[in-house]
């Protein structure tokens, strides 16, 4: 095979299309393109697992400058004028750009390739964020929050996003729902976190995806499936903050989307291999549903699938290449569930 200057050769076990199915070969990327996939021996220019890249479908990354803050409940934590909305008042400008700026190189060194970040503090709170990406390959949906007294996000936003809808008067949220609807952009909620109260207040702004859902009951779930709502969840953080686990297995059952996040930097690292981890052996054990959440489902409800995701030849994508020689991978009998349960940062050879 000739290779051209814009060409990258991989080769080794490639996880292919929407089912991951293990093909020993070799693939030839060109200008970001999958071109050819083949079974032959080629010489490459890395070998190991090749998969999609992943995606973190809820993050909130401008907390990245308290981390590890006291054991609380839910809204002494982060509700309003909780714990975390009095630290980011008494810090810096510098110190949130900065800190939200190394949480993005945490993410691109541990495989993540898109993001949706809910983003608190304005309008100044988003362009803190978009200075805290330049330089990066990372594809960020930033989710503004508009201050008190205003019903429109910064123009660069990809939407709304909105903690729980009683914490804000509802005449409120329904004006800035309108106005997001009214110039393109998407919106989400977060519901049923702390309690089920406001879940169908949620479902009935007609959001294009919920966050957590974790007290959730198999109506609730009913209805967020039969109004066709994708759902993210955060396991690893509603255990931290006391407030139980969402029921994954039911709402995949009931075909839900479902898509995995880290939540708040300020409670886990937004490292995906450790929510993977997590969300496999504690509540799933299927590791292809797993892998699918962190990437094909996440792209999906994030709108970057032209992007990211599955691999195909023809298609657009981000690839994660990761060390089946390493320490850690060596002896794996399956890829995809040594993959989901147990690689992490260390074993990636490269994400392109």
């Amino acid at each position: 095979m000739q290779k051209m200057d814009d060409e990258i050769i991989l080769s080794g076990t490639i996880l292919l299309g929407e089912e991951f199915e293990p093909f020993e070969g070799y693939l030839l990327l060109r200008k970001g393109v999958v071109a050819e996939i083949g079974s032959e021996k080629v010489d490459s220019d890395l070998e190991g697992i090749i998969c999609p890249a992943l995606v973190n479908s809820h993050v909130h990354l401008g907390d990245s400058i308290f981390k590890d803050p006291p054991f609380l409940p839910l809204g002494e934590l982060v509700g309003p004028g909780g714990l975390k909305h009095r630290a980011l008042l008494g810090a810096s400008r510098q110190d949130k750009v900065e800190g939200m700026r190394r949480s993005l190189l945490e993410m691109t060194r541990s495989g993540t390739s898109a993001f949706a970040d809910f983003r608190e503090g304005g309008e100044e709170g988003v362009e803190m964020l978009f200075e805290a990406m330049e330089g990066t390959d990372l594809i960020g949906r930033v989710l503004g929050r508009p201050n008190p007294g205003s019903i429109h996000v910064h123009p660069k936003c990809w939407g709304v996003g909105i903690s729980s809808t009683r914490d804000y008067p509802r005449s409120w949220v329904e004006e800035v729902v309108e106005a997001a609807r009214s110039e393109g952009k998407r919106v989400a909620l977060h519901a049923g976190e702390a309690g089920r109260d406001d879940i169908e207040d949620a479902l009935s702004l007609e959001p294009d995806f919920l966050v957590h859902l974790t007290k959730a009951i198999p109506r609730d779930l009913a209805m967020i499936a039969e109004a066709g709502v994708p759902v993210v969840v955060c396991p690893r953080s509603n255990l931290a903050m006391g407030v139980g686990l969402p029921d994954v297995a039911l709402m995949l059952d009931m075909g839900i989307t479902v898509g995995l996040g880290t939540d708040n930097v300020m409670l886990n690292s937004p490292n995906l291999f450790s929510e993977m981890e997590f969300l496999s052996k504690a509540l799933l054990h299927n590791d292809r549903q797993v892998f699918m959440m962190c990437t094909l489902s996440g792209a999906q409800i994030l709108g970057a699938d032209d992007a990211v995701g599955a691999i195909r030849v023809g298609k657009e994508c981000k690839i994660m290449v990761i060390d089946r020689r390493s320490d850690n991978m060596w002896g794996l009998n399956d890829p995809l569930a040594s993959l989901v349960r147990r690689a992490r940062p260390s074993d990636i050879l490269a994400v392109l």
